[in-house]
């Protein structure tokens, strides 16, 4: 699939993108219409082929610019100085930022994942396996220092993975399940306390969960 993301950003290509991310959520690849995602921008359609020639080039950009946040908040997350636990939580919270202010990403994701995720190639050669490969290599060094305890990192990873990103992709299940909005403040602060107190007591070598 083509990658083609302008060097430059202008208020339609944002408004494009932003329309598209919720078309693809919503509708998936095969489903989502140039037409109607010109319609909602207020664009014509040759317009909108200006910024991007194609249905595959916009999912494309929908997702370069998703992953361009993705890194910009775990590099945050791990660009100091925490070790142990403390380096877990950061890492948590920066699955819980980027996806709160990315749900349709999120449903994007949960599409492709449950395709196969060939659309996401690049991402994940990219950005997402790499973060993959440092976080099993933080946790391997951290259990071997002992300051965390031994589990198998990779596994972990998936754990975590899967108790941050199906919350957030599975938002509208969870609602009536629950009969809350679990992407409420009180929600979202709830689950993570249970989700970081879970691992806190499986990886902090006192066995304390906060």
């Amino acid at each position: 699939m083509p990658a083609a993301v302008p060097e430059t950003d202008s208020p339609s290509r944002t408004r494009i993108l932003t329309i598209a991310r919720a078309e693809f959520a919503d509708r998936g690849f095969d489903g989502a219409r140039l037409a109607d995602i010109a319609r909602q921008a207020g664009l014509s359609h040759p317009t909108l082929l200006y910024h991007f020639t194609s249905k595959a080039e916009l999912y494309v950009a929908v997702i370069a610019s998703a992953v361009v946040d993705w890194t910009r908040e775990t590099e945050a997350a791990v660009s100091g100085a925490l070790e142990g636990f403390d380096q877990v939580v950061s890492i948590i919270d920066a699955g819980f930022v980027f996806f709160a202010t990315h749900p349709d990403f999120a449903r994007i994701l949960r599409r492709e994942a449950m395709d196969g995720g060939d659309r996401l190639d690049d991402a994940i050669t990219g950005s997402l396996r790499p973060f993959l490969d440092r976080a099993v290599t933080f946790l391997e060094r951290e259990m071997a220092a002992g300051r965390l305890r031994r589990h198998d990192p990779l596994e972990l990873m998936q754990i975590c993975y899967g108790a941050v990103f199906t919350y957030f992709s599975d938002a509208a299940f969870r609602a009536r399940l629950v009969g809350e909005d679990p992407l409420s403040e009180a929600a979202l602060a709830r689950h993570r306390r249970a989700l970081t107190g879970l691992l806190g007591a499986a990886l902090r070598p006192d066995g304390e969960s906060s």
